[in-house]
């Protein structure tokens, strides 16, 4: 993820802290018009590896959580999956884990490419999530390079990061009406297969439960989301 888009999420955490309550989960899409009018439909997809990013703020200051950012990337990526197909989307085997990556060096430069043209345009996106209505954000075609791309409709791009308070630092926040609760943003860009261009862009802020139980953090957020956008089983009764 690149360092323009953190900074973003950080100042967004940083000012919803206050406001978030533990159980709410605020969210919102935003779709270009190729989607919003039906003239893409998703019914199948392919997931790139979530990449997400937890740090600790104690009151010595904010340290690195590897392994738990890695235990949590896994677990979004369980979810968001879960609810694509609750939602009628069928989920495409990627061949993009990371025991095929070290096989396939082709494939692996590949995905750090496309993963690095989505970072190109992450800042923008997290500015100017409304300029996803005028279609004007795209990671370009190389996305059909990816073997999965060839029976997909989208390729979705899913990234986390996470800020978790100490047990002194909620209690200072509280004090002093500064952080005082543990928040974290996902977001998710649902790509054309074929051609790049971003189809839909979805932001979601949560407190707490998001490290232990992302299921209950986004679960049913992300169905609200998804039937909204009329995806998968909920877009059949587009006319064709």
């Amino acid at each position: 993820m690149s360092k323009s888009i953190l900074f973003i999420n950080t100042a967004m955490l940083v000012m919803l802290n206050a406001c978030i309550g533990s159980a709410a989960t605020p969210g919102w899409t935003f779709m270009a018009p190729k989607l919003s009018s039906g003239e893409v439909e998703i019914h199948k997809a392919c997931v790139m590896p979530a990449e997400a990013k937890l740090s600790k703020l104690g009151m010595k200051g904010q340290e690195g959580m590897s392994k738990e950012s890695d235990a949590w990337s896994a677990a979004l990526q369980t979810v968001i999956e879960s609810h694509l197909k609750t939602s009628g989307v069928e989920i495409l085997p990627s061949g993009m884990s990371e025991p095929e990556l070290e096989k396939n060096d082709e494939l692996r430069q590949v995905v750090l490419k496309l993963q690095a043209k989505y970072d190109s345009i992450s800042a923008q996106l997290a500015k100017h999530p409304k300029d996803t209505r005028k279609g004007r954000f795209t990671v370009g075609d190389e996305v059909a390079l990816l073997p999965c791309t060839a029976n997909a409709d989208t390729l979705v791009y899913v990234y986390g990061q996470g800020q978790v308070l100490t047990g002194g630092k909620k209690e200072f926040g509280a004090l002093i009406a500064g952080p005082s609760a543990s928040t974290a943003s996902l977001t998710l860009s649902l790509v054309d297969a074929k051609s790049g261009d971003v189809l839909a862009y979805m932001h979601l802020i949560n407190a707490e439960k998001f490290v232990n139980d992302s299921e209950k953090a986004y679960g049913k957020r992300l169905d609200k989301l998804f039937s909204k956008m009329k995806i998968g089983s909920t877009g059949e009764k587009k006319a064709k």
